[in-house]
C-alpha cells in the first residue's frame, strides 16, 4: 500500500514537472514568434545635428571638427535623398 502511494506521488510530481515544461516551452515559442514579427529598427545616423551642436557648444569638438562633421552629415543626407525612389504625389 505504501509503495502504491509513493508511485502515485512520483507520477503526480513528474506530471507537474512535464506540465510546467510544456507551459514554459509554449510561452517561449509565443515570445520568439512575436520577436520575429517585429520590424527591424531604422538605422540611425549616429549623431543628430543637435548632438553635434551640443558637443561644439561644450567645447568637446573644435570648430573645424564641427564643420567637418556637419558637412559629412549634409552630404550623407543628400546622398540618401538622391538614392531613394521618388514618391508619387497624389
Amino acid at each position: 500500500m505504501i509503495a502504491a502511494a509513493n508511485d502515485t506521488k512520483a507520477i503526480v510530481v513528474w506530471s507537474l514537472v512535464l506540465l510546467a515544461a510544456v507551459i514554459v516551452g509554449f510561452v517561449l515559442a509565443i515570445w520568439a514568434k512575436r520577436r520575429l514579427r517585429e520590424p527591424d529598427p531604422e538605422p540611425t545616423i549616429g549623431f543628430s545635428l543637435a548632438d553635434l551642436r551640443e558637443l561644439h557648444r561644450t567645447g568637446k569638438i573644435s570648430d573645424a571638427e564641427f564643420e567637418r562633421a556637419r558637412g559629412k552629415m549634409a552630404a550623407s543626407l543628400k546622398h540618401r535623398e538622391s538614392t531613394e525612389k521618388p514618391k508619387k504625389s497624389e
